[in-house]
């Protein structure tokens, strides 16, 4: 304390120096700098059903989609092997509810290759570690955050750890003298899956390892907004993943009571009778929404306000508290500045527990005043209901969905509203289930909110807005679409990647309208990082560049420039491509001119990744 107080005492003396309209001046500006809000740039997900980006996620939730939890069946590997072997004496137990899940398959992938990771060391990754460092890199590439654009700023990386059940098998079963590896630690120990991420991507800043359990993602989430209010980072990853590796965290779960009998969770409906376990893993990107908008980033909604809590003062570890819920609304709410009724949506913690359900639906009806059924409608939802629960990382879809709908200015449909569990008070509050896709309830902003609630008491909600349309200059878009050819720009780390690469491209560019061939090629150029195998074409139009993305992913396109004679008018286009086959860097100032018309940056699936088996035998369940 004795050394910090001249420079205190220095600070003081400074401020009596200033007019009061200086002082004014002063607060303004750290009041902004304390509640400025924060844009989601880019996201990623792996998640079951096959949603691998927040494009199939989005249209998932949109449908109504409900994954078959009740009879999934034990998830296998590449090698097409059950995860467990459910005939074992001390699994056939279990074998009934291990069937029943949210299960991801081939798990045992992982490309080490594209990361610079040796083949020993990935064998003895936790898969969540290896699941969490891949989706990282491809939300970067959603956000359009290339190690050149990165250059020069601080990255914060706050991942999310659950239960490390990876080592478990070979420690029921046994594992050979010469089994051990120095790799167990680093791939066992849960500080390295922040640690990890920020070396493998070279990312420079606060790394940080979450658990809070259920509420872990909104939890980092939280500390990564503070993180980027306080300068501490310029731009954040916050990660979650979680694997049902051990078939006895199951059996656990069962004993204490928690899982659904009938294999579903069915939130708010007559219906809930508990949870079904799930896996997955989701990335957010974040980024102070001025920084955001100066570099011409399209943020999917904006972080207002969050809150962490936990009330102490109740019966259990376990048991849910009324009271906590609403303090941290409470706190969330006055942290945004923004007023209960102003709020249309909020992503439920409700994970299949009808009791549970029904205090969350009366929390929430008082803590966002809607306690009257002439208030303005508050809707409320669970993507449990879609895509079962997936505990340590449930925060992540809840949060992606909840994004999505203000991007798309749309609710998604509740599964199960026909069946709304008649013990919430519906007539008597205004709380409402969407029944099919509804247009956003309001034409001002749009606001909604989302709840974790751990376990084990901590609890966490976030305020999320719609991010306000930017305006653009009259005609310099359209400029910038008319001054074509332009140079098409792929690579990766093996020709495989980029067959792969191309391919995710092709699929997902075909059958949309909301693109520009020089959208993106700059997209592809600026927002990406340059691998050694590389490829390029000249386009003109939409049909060309569909017909060389289709080229590029053929198992053997040809030589790396696909810009057969080039007439004289692609000459500068054709240029670059060669250039850039030739292993040099895209000279993306010449071709957009930093103060000229210049498309705008697109969200484009990231790198394709070429998974290979890394999976020791003893870490089968036989």
């Amino acid at each position: 304390m004795t050394g910090d107080r001249p420079k205190a005492t220095s600070y003081i003396d400074h401020l009596e120096t200033l007019s009061k309209k200086q002082l004014m001046v002063m607060l303004a500006r750290q009041h902004h700098e304390r509640t400025q809000p924060v844009a989601v740039i880019g996201m990623g997900c792996r998640l079951p059903g096959g949603l691998d980006d927040p494009r199939a996620l989005w249209s998932a939730l949109r449908e109504g989609r409900v994954l078959p939890t009740e009879a999934a069946g034990v998830p296998a590997d590449s090698l097409g092997r059950p995860r467990w072997n459910l005939a074992a004496p001390d699994l056939a137990p279990l074998a009934g509810r291990l069937r029943q899940g949210a299960y991801l398959t081939d798990v045992d992938l992982f490309d080490a290759d594209r990361f610079g990771i040796a083949h020993e060391e990935a064998r003895h990754m936790d898969p969540q570690q290896r699941l969490l460092l891949e989706v990282a890199a491809e939300a970067l590439a959603d956000a359009n955050l290339s190690r050149e654009r990165l250059r020069g700023r601080d990255v914060g990386v706050y991942a999310v750890a659950g239960p490390v059940e990876y080592p478990h098998a070979w420690l029921r079963g046994g594992i050979p003298g010469d089994g051990l590896s120095a790799h167990m630690s680093t791939g066992s120990s849960p500080s390295a899956f922040s640690g990890r991420i920020a070396l493998s991507l070279g990312l420079n800043g606060p790394a940080v390892t979450v658990d809070t359990a259920s509420s872990s993602m909104l939890t980092a989430v939280h500390l990564a907004v503070r993180a980027l209010r306080a300068r501490e980072c310029d731009v954040a990853l916050v990660g979650t993943c979680n694997l049902l590796l051990s078939p006895f965290g199951t059996g656990i779960l069962d004993r204490a009571g928690m899982l659904s009998p009938t294999g579903r969770s069915r939130p708010f409906t007559r219906h809930a009778d508990g949870h079904v376990r799930g896996e997955g893993c989701g990335v957010v990107v974040l980024k102070r929404y001025a920084d955001a908008v100066a570099d011409g980033d399209r943020p999917y909604a904006l972080v207002r306000g969050s809150a962490v809590h936990a009330q102490g003062d109740r019966p259990g570890i376990s048991v849910a508290s009324a009271r906590g819920q609403k303090a941290v609304i409470e706190r969330a709410l006055q942290d945004a500045d923004v007023a209960p009724e102003d709020v249309q949506y909020v992503e439920a913690q409700a994970n299949g527990s009808r009791i549970g359900g029904q205090i969350e639906a009366e929390t929430l009806a008082d803590a966002y005043a809607r306690r009257s059924p002439d208030a303005t409608p508050l809707y409320i939802g669970s993507c449990k209901a879609n895509l079962g629960y997936l505990e340590t990382a449930s925060g992540a879809p809840g949060l992606m969905k909840t994004v999505l709908a203000l991007a798309h200015a749309e609710i998604p449909p509740q599964p199960g509203e026909e069946e709304a569990d008649p013990d919430i008070p519906w007539e008597r509050t205004a709380l409402r289930l969407a029944a099919k896709p509804l247009p956003w309830p309001t034409h001002g902003r749009r606001r909604a909110a989302v709840s974790g609630f751990g376990f084990c008491g901590t609890l966490a909600h976030v305020v999320l807005e719609s991010a306000p349309e930017r305006p653009v200059a009259a005609g310099t878009a359209r400029a910038a679409e008319d001054a074509g050819p332009w140079p098409l720009l792929l690579s990766a780390h093996s020709a495989e990647a980029l067959a792969g690469t191309a391919a995710r491209l092709h699929r997902h560019l075909r059958d949309r309208a909301d693109w520009s061939p020089a959208a993106v090629c700059r997209t592809l150029a600026e927002g990406r990082d340059h691998h050694a195998v590389r490829y390029a074409a000249v386009v003109h139009d939409r049909s060309a560049l569909l017909a060389a993305l289709e080229r590029a992913s053929a198992a053997d396109p040809g030589p790396g420039l696909d810009a057969p004679g080039a007439p004289a008018h692609l000459t500068g286009a054709a240029r670059h491509a060669r250039r850039y086959v030739a292993q040099e860097a895209p000279a993306t100032a010449e071709l957009w001119p930093p103060d000229g018309p210049r498309p705008e940056l697109l969200h484009l699936p990231g790198p394709a990744l070429v998974g290979r088996r890394h999976w020791p035998d003893h870490h089968n369940w036989i």
